[in-house]
């Protein structure tokens, strides 16, 4: 008898002995799989463990020895699971079937967590959008929208909201799944009866109640008090830029020194000194940027971060938990000189009903850092970058910034600061084309909800949807001429704009300039962000003259941003001189 018929013959035996009941099984399993969507280890140990053990003795009575019968059983019965997922997710009858996208992505969110592993989401985002459309399938159950008009509907007051976990079950939770991976990306951040970060609140009634601590926080008052600290840490910089007159720096790696300094005195009452000794010497940046990589991988497959939780002390997300709680208790420990961040975040006024628990008060230590640092680092580090690029630009907003502050004179007038035409103009142009979140933020149409219509398209309850930030703000439809290009004068009046080549149509749509976000849920501090962009950026022009390092190729340095939900930037290196009235 030849092998080829020996493997027929083995065959043919298992499909005879794989009865109807065990057909049955795999079925059931991956119905339990798509609708109940089990994520916790017990659970799903029993189905993709326990379930295919008990078939095994089909396959071992008299056809097969036990390990091969092992061996055949559990990959039979993964593959037809697989098979089952793979053929629904691309058949005519699943939700989005309509929607162009990528085989691979319409598969598996797999795709899209190492393509946020290596940083280059927003540019992928981008292409897709390109080849595909106004409307793109990025997920087995999610979707990329590229026009303006979805921001309200998506991200508005009665918008969608980032997901719901309501647990059916103590095994399993609706709509949120490990194989059909249709969980929001803000799904198990936190381990069960943990508080999530109030940006990753799904529930809106929650985020409506934890948002007014933080709204008295950035009110203009509040803002007041903070101003000592900007200018304070703005000084320092300047003093620190003159000591280093001539040498290299990295002006990205400073401008994140000087905002995580701001943010430290801010939030914790000290400074993270990272000005002062010239780095990062407690490894906060460090740390916290460890964690956003591995947070934003993972987002893609949230179900990961269940089975992370079981080894946290090797991670990057749990020093970073743990070094801000530190913070947050010596913050507390010492209490308040002034009405810092943490002075509202703690209700030290008693104005709510109730006073917010540890975990919630360490939770929001940590957003205010990672918030409020490395998204201003990003912007000042754009703002610099564009004026380097184009020195003609850089020499007209210095003769602003001369028309406004004399020689010898602080630019320290928030007032004069926010009537600066060119200023502004080049702040909101810098923040057009590297938002700091620059890739947006997912919603989901809520289960039950019945769905949600955006524009012409209708997005299936259960599925989830994100305006993208990085190609709507270079859209042509809403920003021309030049939609790839620095151009400050698109935000001037039209008597003071350069006119553009070759009379191309002028467009500028405020409805598609979304760098804060929008809705709800938008940057709470938008003010102080603006505050301290304007601040650096005229104690920079106004005091120093900047050049490129010898040999870096300036152009080159847009490609090495990365997107880990905040951007991540490359260095800048620059020689700076301080400027001779």
């Amino acid at each position: 008898m030849s092998v080829s018929n020996t493997v027929s013959e083995t065959y043919a035996a298992i499909a005879r002995n794989l009865r109807f009941s065990d057909g049955v099984v795999l079925i059931v399993t991956y119905y339990i799989f798509k609708r109940f969507e089990p994520d916790k280890p017990g659970p799903v140990g029993f189905l993709l463990v326990v379930t295919p053990s008990i078939l095994v003795p089909v396959l071992h009575l008299h056809i097969l020895s036990l390990p091969l019968a092992i061996t055949t059983t559990f990959s039979l019965y993964y593959s037809l699971i697989l098979f089952y997922v793979a053929t629904y997710r691309l058949s005519p009858f699943h939700p989005l079937a309509k929607y162009p996208g990528p085989i691979t992505n319409k598969l598996s969110k797999l795709t899209m967590s190492y393509i946020a592993s290596t940083g280059k989401q927003h540019t992928y985002y981008r292409k897709l959008h390109e080849h595909y459309g106004n409307i793109v399938r990025t997920g087995p159950n999610e979707l990329s929208v590229n026009f303006a008009d979805a921001i309200k509907p998506v991200l508005g007051a009665g918008g969608l909201p980032k997901g719901s976990c309501k647990s059916l079950s103590v095994f399993f939770v609706p709509r949120l799944d490990t194989l059909s991976q249709n969980a929001p990306v803000w799904y198990n951040r936190v381990a069960d009866g943990q508080p999530s970060s109030i940006i990753g609140t799904q529930d809106p009634v929650e985020h409506k109640r934890r948002r007014k601590t933080w709204d008295r926080a950035f009110s203009t008052a509040a803002i007041r008090n903070y101003e000592e600290i900007v200018v304070r840490r703005a000084r320092q910089l300047v003093e620190q830029f003159e000591k280093r007159a001539g040498q290299d720096i990295d002006l990205s790696t400073w401008m994140s020194f000087f905002s995580y300094d701001v943010m430290g005195d801010m939030t914790f009452g000290f400074g993270f000194d990272m000005m002062q000794t010239g780095y990062d010497a407690n490894g906060v940046w460090k740390t916290i940027e460890g964690g956003l990589v591995l947070s934003t991988t993972l987002a893609h497959i949230p179900w990961l971060f269940t089975y992370l939780r079981l080894i946290p002390a090797i991670t990057d997300r749990q020093r970073t938990f743990d070094l801000t709680a530190t913070y947050v208790n010596h913050r507390i420990a010492e209490g308040s000189n002034i009405k810092d961040l943490m002075y509202y975040l703690t209700d030290e006024e008693g104005l709510e009903p109730e006073k917010p628990s540890m975990s919630i008060i360490h939770s929001d230590g940590l957003i205010a850092v990672i918030a409020g640092s490395d998204t201003t680092a990003t912007s000042l580090t754009a703002i610099l970058y564009y004026l380097l690029l184009e020195p003609a630009k850089f020499d007209r907003l210095r003769s602003e910034v001369d028309g406004y502050f004399a020689p010898g004179e602080e630019p320290l007038d928030s007032t004069k600061m926010a009537s600066m035409p060119y200023l502004n103009a080049s702040i909101n142009e810098a923040l057009r084309l590297v938002p700091p979140v620059i890739s947006g933020s997912q919603r989901s149409a809520t289960p039950g909800s019945g769905g949600k219509i955006i524009g012409p398209y209708f997005i299936p309850e259960g599925n989830n949807i994100f305006t993208h930030t990085h190609t709507l703000q270079r859209n042509p439809r809403y920003f021309s001429p030049y939609p790839d290009s620095f151009w400050p004068d698109r935000w001037l009046p039209e008597k003071d704009r350069e006119k553009a080549p070759f009379n191309e149509e002028f467009i500028l749509d405020l409805a598609a300039f979304n760098p804060f976000s929008y809705g709800p849920a938008n940057c709470v501090g938008k003010n102080l962000a603006l505050l301290e962009l304007r601040v650096i950026t005229c104690f920079i022009v106004q005091k120093f003259n900047l050049k490129v390092k010898q040999g870096f190729r300036i152009e080159t340095w847009e490609e090495g941003i990365e997107d880990f939900f905040v951007v991540k930037r490359p260095p800048l290196p620059v020689i700076m001189e301080a400027r001779r009235f």
